[in-house]
């Protein structure tokens, strides 16, 4: 037995409540260890001294190095007390507590060193948010969506809707392009975007702004009028609850525009601004040469707010209930939410918690990002690791099946499971080379898109996904939308539009799911109840056969019982 491999804490992913008094208990062993059983020995923390129950825990899945177990407790009481007992296959055992193995355990003094739950609060549980259960999104970046409002002055407006050419400069200042997207074109495509499969559009920044992208946010409660009106965002809203549909907005707490009217007051006024402690200043005033206040990397026009401050916590969770009661979003993904202070996003959570229960927050952290993910923070983030295994399989090759199992199963070990159930997976984003733009072949593509939706999580898609839309990184990632492409004719964008619709089933939507490697194969399962389906991917460039005798969901390249080079098959159990 690897002693240094097992792993336990806790009150974190490794012991955490499910219900009022349901606990699920978690713990990590080397891979391929000589381990043949664990226990949980527990009870009532005040009755553990003097009888214990015992469960037998499940080994759920393997990464690369470890295997994970899980049991779940539940009592009356849901204050709880347990130690692990871990057999191995010589027939010897060891107790595993807080105190770390031994051969025996006293039983007696178990109040000392016991793994403890104190007691099970109903508000510190992580519940999936039912309005969102097993949703796809849609995300939009407004410039470049749809250019549809006659009402608009387009005079801005400074490159034809299908440029390619998306960074320019003016003399030595560097020229942000428009090709003119407005609001009104993405009430236009709601009807598509829901006969597509989309449940939820998240847009990029659409308040006032000296750039395309609007992540410089010059006035927080303004529509930006390059975009539309106050209107045009309500009646934006409306039109998609009426289909059935949810806005997120993308709120930027991080920093604002230089040229904010706070910032500004401070560039003015130094230490006697009211908002002097809003930002990060080094001096009495703010200078740009040489830079003495913090900024988003190193943009000097995009000052670095400071979320230590309670009068700025203050001023922003006003900003995020107004977007709330006026124009009644659904929620917000939340910029650079991982340079923010957790006391914000706590206070921030709180505040619009009492105004609407079913709110989404969605925080971009680029990795590990359990410390976020409480019931007081986020319920999600943007799942970037899951982007990057996906890649490393589809695109580069770096690793094979197995391996790609191990390393979606180790991400998922990561996070309590209501989390996992509610990661905003992608392949792309207004911050990524497109994921097409790195591949040769729709078919192989088309393993990432059903890999994507059949995984637990949210879907994330960026416009022009489902057109094959090609794109490197910023700004190219960023061109206007595709509308005469050829694609929408073609038989891929069906098959793209199937695989969304895969999500339409309660077992891909709600059910659980389990990840594993069937020799050169792919495998994702996903159960409810009685019924299970599953994906089978053959990402390599032969043929395998597989026999099946099952009713087939949907295909690619599945032919005469031979799962063909980068092809897939869902069917039902």
């Amino acid at each position: 037995m690897k002693k240094e491999a097992i792993y336990h804490i806790n009150e974190s992913e490794y012991s955490y409540p499910i219900s009022t008094h349901a606990l699920k208990i978690r713990i990590r062993v080397a891979k391929d260890d000589d381990i043949s059983k664990i226990e949980v020995h527990w009870n009532i923390s005040f009755k553990m001294y003097n009888t214990q129950k015992i469960n037998v825990m499940e080994k759920i899945c393997s990464d690369e190095l470890f295997s994970y177990y899980e049991t779940i407790i539940e009592d009356e009481i849901p204050a709880y007390s347990y130690v692990f007992k871990i057999y191995l296959l010589n027939g010897e055992f060891y107790y595993y507590s807080e105190n770390g193995f031994a051969k025996e355990y006293d039983f007696s003094m178990s109040h000392l060193d016991s793994f403890r739950m104190g007691f099970i609060n109903k508000n510190d549980i992580i519940y999936e948010n039912e309005t969102f259960k097993g949703d796809v999104f849609y995300q939009i970046f407004p410039e470049r969506f749809l250019s549809f409002d006659p009402d608009i002055d387009k005079s801005f407006v400074n490159r034809p809707w299908d440029t390619t050419d998306l960074r320019s400069k003016m003399g030595d200042v560097i020229q942000d392009i428009y090709i003119g997207g407005d609001l009104k074109g993405i009430i236009n495509k709601l009807e598509y975007l829901k006969d597509l499969g989309v449940d939820d559009i998240y847009m990029t920044p659409i308040y006032k702004s000296n750039t395309n992208h609007k992540y410089d946010v010059v006035d927080y409660y303004e529509i930006d009028r390059r975009l539309g009106t106050d209107q045009d965002l309500l009646d934006l809203v409306n039109k998609a609850h009426e289909l059935g549909m949810k806005i997120v907005l993308d709120l930027v707490f991080n920093h604002s525009a230089y040229n904010n009217e706070m910032f500004l007051d401070v560039v003015k006024n130094g230490k006697k601004s009211k908002y002097y402690d809003f930002y990060w200043v080094n001096g009495d005033k703010p200078t740009i040469k040489p830079l003495n206040y913090y900024c988003f990397a190193a943009v000097f026009g995009m000052p670095k707010l400071n979320s230590n401050n309670y009068q700025e916590q203050d001023y922003f969770v006003e900003v995020g209930k107004y977007f709330i009661e006026k124009y009644h979003i659904d929620g917000y993904r939340l910029d650079v939410a991982n340079e923010v202070s957790h006391d914000f996003w706590i206070n921030f959570k709180r505040e619009l918690l009492k105004i609407k229960p079913d709110i989404i927050l969605i925080g971009e952290c680029w990795y590990n990002s359990h410390s976020y993910l409480r019931a007081n923070e986020f319920e999600s983030v943007m799942n970037y690791p899951f982007l990057n295994q996906t890649a490393d399989f589809y695109i580069s090759k770096k690793i094979d099946a197995k391996m790609y199992a191990d390393k979606l199963n180790g991400l998922l070990m990561r996070y309590q499971e209501n989390s996992n159930k509610m990661m905003l997976n992608l392949l792309d984003c207004h911050d990524t080379e497109r994921f097409f733009n790195r591949l040769e072949s729709k078919d192989v593509y088309l393993l990432a898109v059903v890999t994507l939706v059949m995984h637990v999580g949210w879907p994330l898609l960026y416009y022009g996904n489902e057109i094959f839309m090609k794109g490197g990184g910023d700004p190219y990632n960023r061109k206007g939308m595709e509308w005469e492409s050829v694609e929408f004719n073609s038989k891929y964008h069906q098959l793209f539009k199937d695989i969304i619709h895969l999500r339409k089933n309660k077992v891909v939507r709600e059910g659980q799911m389990k990840i594993y490697a069937l020799d050169e194969l792919f495998v994702i399962e996903r159960f409810l109840d009685n019924k299970k389906m599953t994906l089978l991917i053959n990402n390599t460039d032969h043929q395998i056969k597989y026999p099946l005798k099952k009713k087939i969901i949907l295909s690619n390249n599945y032919l005469d019982e031979l799962l063909l080079s980068y092809s897939f098959v869902v069917y039902l159990d």
